[in-house]
């Protein structure tokens, strides 16, 4: 898994927060979401080696607005997992159970293709052509369109040092009892494999597209919601056989799972693995989506 120091991970999360946010940017709304970045280092334990004040600085640059949800990287393309409304990758005619192989004569297929897809869309100019070699339903095929790119402004933040600060993750059943609207839906870090769980992919909440493919967490109000759920359980799990009908039939094996979402609750969602089910991969009963730790967070 890649590794950074602090400063670093913040700039990605933090730049890919204000891309998503481009929209509704008022002031609030990016210092809200700016605190969610932070508060998600921190669970991760990257807050933990802040022990001076730190200052995050970036120019000015411009990111693509591509919308295009992938699965890690494999050996045979980038798996697409889901396009967002009004994105690049959408009018171009990209859609779920696509693969990847090839971008602008790039290659993507093994080690590293998400991170040469992401660099090759941040080099693109506004509105410049983009050729990639997709393989659908067991055949290639060529699409070609434009990329819609953003100027983001340039980033300068201070955070303190992490002395004082008290607490940590407030155990899960605890009410928050602050007034949140709100409870969220959260894909982050590693749920336990001693469970036999592994990272999910939220495509849709309540049939809308959950979000960009950097974003971690979701908002959503109080109530019953139907999420849209993928695996992404590590092939190592299964035998090469059963990776293959995986890697097949991906785009068939989402499912559909309903949670009623407390104010003031995070439910962490992963992907369960059924082992006694692991050659059972067309009729989709080797997993299920699980929420496996609830956790009081403030959400409003």
């Amino acid at each position: 898994m890649f590794r950074s120091t602090p400063s670093t991970l913040a700039i990605v999360v933090f730049s890919a927060l204000l891309a998503s946010s481009a929209v509704a940017a008022d002031q609030t709304r990016v210092s809200e979401e700016f605190r969610q970045a932070l508060l998600r280092l921190a669970q991760s334990g990257e807050l933990a080696q802040v022990d001076d004040p730190l200052l995050i600085e970036r120019p000015a640059e411009r990111v693509a607005n591509f919308g295009l949800l992938l699965d890690r990287d494999d050996v045979n393309g980038l798996r697409v997992l889901g396009t967002l409304p009004g994105g690049s990758a959408e009018q171009i005619g990209l859609r779920a159970g696509d693969r990847l192989l090839a971008a602008n004569g790039i290659d993507l297929k093994g080690a590293g293709g998400t991170e040469r897809m992401r660099s090759l869309l941040d080099g693109l100019d506004s509105r410049e052509t983009l050729s990639m070699q997709v393989e659908r339903d067991g055949t290639a095929r060529r699409l070609a369109g434009t990329v819609e790119s953003f100027q983001l402004p340039a980033m300068r933040v201070h955070l303190l040092a992490n002395a004082d600060a008290g607490g940590g993750r407030p155990d899960a059943g605890e009410t928050a009892g602050d007034g949140s609207t709100c409870g969220r839906i959260s894909v982050f870090g590693t749920p336990p494999r001693s469970r036999q769980l592994f990272n999910a992919v939220l495509l849709e909440v309540d049939g809308e597209t959950a979000g960009p493919s950097s974003q971690t967490s979701f908002r959503v109000a109080p109530g019953r919601h139907t999420l849209k759920v993928a695996e992404s359980i590590d092939n190592i799990e299964l035998s090469s056989i059963a990776n293959s009908q995986r890697a097949k039939s991906r785009g068939r094996t989402h499912k559909t799972f309903e949670i009623v979402v407390e104010p003031g609750i995070t439910y962490d969602l992963a992907a369960r693995l059924v082992p006694e089910r692991r050659s059972s991969i067309l009729d989709g009963s080797y997993w299920m989506p699980e929420i496996w730790q609830e956790r009081s967070e403030s959400c409003r």
